[in-house]
């Protein structure tokens, strides 16, 4: 059964319930982000420096206003990063109705606790480990003339952009996860497409890394085709099972 048939079973009523709920779990969302990132603003200049370690730099202000807008963004980034969990669990719970067969009720907080954990895995790895070599990789590419001078709000986008990047592509193997239990790809599909995988996997790691060099582009790269083959694995296991055909009389 499809997308459209599980939404034809759903009458009129039904589906005016579930975009009231989904509107209200929208308003919450954004209330736990608003609230957090009120927190986070008396802690932003803590975060400043967390961010600013892989740096080890001071940075350089270009304009008046520029420290405190960037406060307010960073106390924004701190607001998502610390409401993911609410975010997925409001995600999770608008597209369940439509998932129910696949997914019964009992595994909702498995999928948002996974979800939470890859994300958060994923932005630690670019914190811990990309963010040093590539950082370390652009600042020694200069010479002896050029001294670096990197600004606040540049390098705040450039930390912030990468690390969500890499929060969001540790998600693969739950989203790949829950195409396979939906019947949409199959195991086979995907262990045949491998190697079109690893070329779009390289190109994305190429467009996506601050560096231009192979290291720094492999740090990406890997880890990327690792979760490929682990969706692979979760979807031959756990995917939807074909129907076995019928015999011929």
């Amino acid at each position: 059964m499809g997308w459209g048939d599980k939404i034809k079973e759903l009458d009129r009523n039904e589906v005016f319930a579930k975009l009231e709920g989904l509107r209200g779990a929208l308003i919450r969302i954004f209330l736990i982000i608003a609230v957090m990132s009120v927190v986070s603003f008396f802690f932003w200049k803590e975060a400043l420096h967390f961010l600013q370690k892989p740096l080890g730099l001071s940075l350089i202000l270009y304009s008046l206003p520029e420290a405190f807008i960037t406060s307010l963004r960073l106390a924004l980034f701190m607001g998502i990063f610390l409401a993911a969990p609410f975010l997925f669990n409001g995600l999770w719970g608008a597209l369940s109705p439509l998932l129910s067969s696949s997914f019964p009720p009992r595994y909702s907080l498995l999928i948002v606790l996974s979800s939470t954990i890859l994300f958060y895995g994923g932005c630690f790895f670019c914190y811990f480990l990309v963010l040093p070599v590539g950082i370390n990789f652009l600042i020694t590419y200069g010479s002896e003339d050029l001294q670096p001078m990197i600004g606040l709000a540049k390098y705040l986008t450039f930390c912030i952009g990468l690390t969500f990047a890499f929060g969001l592509i540790f998600e693969l193997p739950l989203i790949m996860l829950i195409l396979g239990r939906f019947g949409v790809i199959g195991y086979q599909g995907l262990a045949k497409n491998r190697k079109y995988a690893l070329l779009f996997n390289s190109i994305m790691s190429a467009l996506l890394t601050p560096t231009p060099d192979a290291y720094t582009m492999l740090l990406m790269m890997a880890p990327m085709q690792v979760l490929y083959e682990l969706s692979i694995w979760l979807v031959r296991i756990f995917g939807k099972k074909k129907a076995p055909e019928p015999e011929p009389i």
